[in-house]
């Protein structure tokens, strides 16, 4: 009995995980069909067309030179290559991890895209899809191994746990001709058997305020159909998702000023009025309400997270003050005791007495000490008038 309630519940679980993942392809689908296309999604169906033999590299390269130059969102041109993977060409889906790899190699803003777009997921079902031609799948192994193995991408875990769980699962053949190379047992012991260097260089992403810019939803506020509310929530979730690994990360001091990690806040702090719109006005469908509410409620924890952390640091970096420091900084001659000591010495009413004859002082305190000597003291100052007089006369 329990072995078949355990059975029905994997069951159950399959059937919401391939009814989730249906509704998601056919919302896709309906979007991509009813929206128009952007630019980039245009030049990104030019670079991987399945007329092209080849990369097109010129191509590529004009690609990454724009949104460096900010002329293109990289955002939406990650979205239009998630698109190419999720589709049935080969071609179309090889041409697309050639134009992804120029992208990630010399754009320092994609990376956060492709971590926030869940572009390795579509990577996943590509290398676990039997029908797909060996040298696609190897492609998309290569650039997995790559990323996940890059110290310089240690602060998006979301690279090196996908690669991780993907070298312990098992790996169906491919179904072709045999042109691609083999794929059997695990990824982990066709990594042992294929050696692969990763490239020299990714670098780490620069996405400013201006990234958040470019992830902004185009819908506002007045959020319609199920299909966009959906989107919302997803993308939502993908930006919490990595600014929380970011702040729970076990690596000191917290990269709180990082330019991804004020990007990823940004783009919470927008998301949240547009999170709170959708639970405000969905009203006929519980489990999305429950998602809009539950979500709502992470985003306002990790928004408080960052500030308080943010201004711990802030404290923390602040110079103290030290008013003894102050003090002893001023001038010496400025200070009442400094201007007193610099005056004439001859000033002082101490000097001025210092100064009178030592006659008369002597013999004023003799005529008071000594009446035995009055006359001696008349005397002399009968003399003392007397020359007086003569050099008057």
């Amino acid at each position: 009995m329990d072995k078949l309630k355990l059975a029905s519940s994997s069951l159950g679980e399959r059937l919401k995980t391939g009814s989730a993942q249906m509704t998601r392809l056919v919302s896709t689908k309906v979007r991509s069909i009813l929206q128009p296309p952007t630019p980039e999604s245009r030049m990104v169906d030019d670079a991987t067309s399945d007329h092209l033999e080849e990369p097109d590299w010129g191509m590529n390269l004009r690609i990454c030179a724009m949104i460096n130059a900010e002329e293109f969102s990289g955002a939406e041109v990650v979205r239009a290559v998630k698109r190419k993977l999720s589709g049935k060409s080969d071609k179309g889906r090889r041409l697309g991890l050639d134009l992804l790899e120029a992208c990630t190699s010399n754009c320092e803003k994609v990376f956060s895209e492709v971590a926030s777009e869940k572009v390795l997921d579509e990577m996943v079902r590509v290398i676990e899809d039997p029908r797909c031609d060996g040298e696609t799948r190897v492609k998309a192994l290569e650039l997995v191994r790559a990323w996940g193995e890059s110290e310089d991408l240690k602060y998006l875990p979301v690279f090196h746990q996908t690669y991780m769980n993907l070298k312990t699962r098992e790996i169906p053949q491919s179904s072709g001709d045999g042109n691609g190379a083999p794929m059997q047992y695990s990824l982990e012991s066709y990594i042992d058997e294929q050696p692969m260097s990763p490239p020299e260089r990714y670098p780490v992403p620069d996405s400013g305020l201006h990234g958040a810019d470019n992830a902004t939803f185009p819908y506002g506020y007045g959020i319609q159909s199920i299909e966009e509310k959906k989107e919302i929530l997803e993308i939502t979730r993908n930006s919490l998702e990595i600014l929380s690994s970011i702040l729970n990360s076990g690596s000191e001091p917290k990269p709180i000023k990082d330019d991804l990690t004020v990007s990823m806040f940004e783009k919470c702090k927008q998301s949240l009025p547009v999170v709170q719109r959708v639970a405000e006005t969905t009203t006929d469908d519980e489990v999305m309400l429950f998602e809009a509410l539950h979500l709502n409620e992470e985003l306002q924890q990790i928004i408080s997270k960052y500030e308080e952390m943010e201004a711990a640091l802030s404290s923390a970096s602040a110079p103290p003050e030290n008013p003894h420091s102050a003090e002893s900084d001023l001038p010496i001659l400025e200070t009442p005791h400094s201007a007193e000591s610099d005056l004439p010495i001859l000033e002082t009413p101490h000097s001025a007495e210092s100064d009178l004859p030592v006659l008369e002082t002597r013999g004023e305190t003799e005529m008071a000490d000594s009446p035995s000597d009055e006359k001696q003291s008349s005397s002399g100052t009968q003399k003392l008038d007397f020359q007086k007089k003569e050099h008057d006369t």
